[in-house]
């Protein structure tokens, strides 16, 4: 009687465990990233083969990517204060940092070359160009934007915020909400642009990746966006609209803030969206070492990689074992000198700055002489 009771007692655990497991998730505003965050977030390289996820919709999914997620290519997400970017008039607000530097028709969603007779003088290069939040416990906006122009911060307010999640966020909540701003740019130009979002909460389950198994739940937004330009004054000039859908999988679990997978689409004027990012959060993994160079004839050697960032690697023949290697700058000086290196040398950063070196291989069948190019 005493083993069956245990086994029921087991039983029964394993049935609430697994009902456990099966819960819809509930968002609040833990799932959403604040002011200190740092999020790595590494970038897969063919992302049109994820399309067949933005179909699996519904409750109690399990989504599992796959190797096919795997990525060496990564980029960091940093939310940082407004006062500790140049954007400080937007105190109040946190941001992140999209790109260093644009052209104004690439943030208006526009080509390169219009076929607009002098409207190209109007490509203005753009720097630092921000994203900026506000968090409390009824949602997560976006505030403000903020982009350098002729080497000055231009701060921008959004007369209607755009609200990217609203909380609580439970399985099968929808929500529309619009947005605006304008920029001004004196005696050039002023840019309004408006928009609506249309999130909908369409599934929920068990997500896989590189970065652990989690309980999702699933926000589909579609955001249509309108831009328009008036130039001088003139009349404004309303630009092809665009559309941009983004599938987010978000958690309760561990204290992680931001999408654990994010699917992003874009389209254009009549061309429907397709997939063009599909990004999955994960931690700092260390890039898989290159191939070695082809087997070298004594007498010669091989840098590699070449131009050089962490490692740089040394490829000789095995008879023509290196005794030392000696690094010099464009100006002379010698700035690095190591005997018997071994096949590679690690922590370039710490030991080189970036720049050109004139590299200098003593082996055993002579001394080679070779050019390296570190980069930041």
């Amino acid at each position: 009687m005493k083993l069956r009771s245990i086994l029921l007692s087991l039983c029964f655990l394993a049935l609430f465990s697994y009902g456990q497991a099966q819960t819809a998730p509930e968002l609040s505003r833990t799932c959403a990233p604040i002011a200190g965050d740092s999020l790595r977030y590494y970038l897969v390289p063919n992302p049109l083969s994820f399309a067949s996820l933005l179909t699996q919709s519904g409750p109690s999914k399990i989504w599992n990517p796959g190797s096919a997620l795997l990525s060496e290519q990564s980029k960091v997400d940093l939310y940082q204060n407004a006062t500790q970017t140049p954007y400080f008039l937007l105190f109040g607000n946190y941001g992140r940092k999209i790109a260093d530097s644009s052209s104004l028709f690439e943030f208006l969603g526009l080509p390169a070359q219009l076929p607009i007779p002098g409207f190209d003088t109007f490509n203005l290069p753009l720097t630092n160009l921000y994203d900026f939040y506000n968090l409390n416990n009824n949602r997560w906006a976006k505030t403000a934007q903020g982009i350098g122009l002729f080497g000055l911060p231009l701060p921008i307010f959004y007369r209607d915020v755009d609200e990217i999640l609203n909380f609580p966020l439970r399985y099968n909540d929808r929500d529309t909400s619009t947005f605006s701003f304008e920029i001004n740019i004196p005696t050039l130009a002023q840019i309004s642009r408006s928009g609506r979002r249309i999130s909908h909460a369409d599934a929920w389950g068990s997500l896989t990746t590189p970065y652990g198994t989690f309980n999702c739940l699933r926000v589909r937004s579609r955001t249509s966006i309108q831009d328009s330009i008036s130039i001088s004054g003139s009349t404004p000039i309303g630009l092809p609209a665009r559309t941009e859908i983004e599938t987010s999988w978000y958690t309760n679990e561990g204290g992680n803030r931001g999408p654990i997978l994010q699917i992003i689409e874009k389209g254009f004027f009549i061309f429907p969206p397709t997939v063009q990012e599909v990004r999955y959060r994960d931690r700092y993994r260390a890039p898989k070492p290159p191939p070695p160079p082809p087997l070298t004839d004594p007498g010669d050697v091989v840098l590699y990689p070449n131009p050089c960032q962490t490692t740089l690697y040394l490829g000789l023949h095995p008879l023509d074992p290196c005794t030392r290697i000696s690094f010099t700058d464009m100006q002379g000086k010698i700035t690095l000198d190591l005997p018997n290196p071994g096949p590679q040398i690690e922590n370039i950063p710490l030991l080189l700055a970036p720049g050109c070196y004139q590299v200098t291989v003593e082996a055993q069948y002579g001394t080679y002489a070779k050019r390296l190019l570190v980069i930041p």
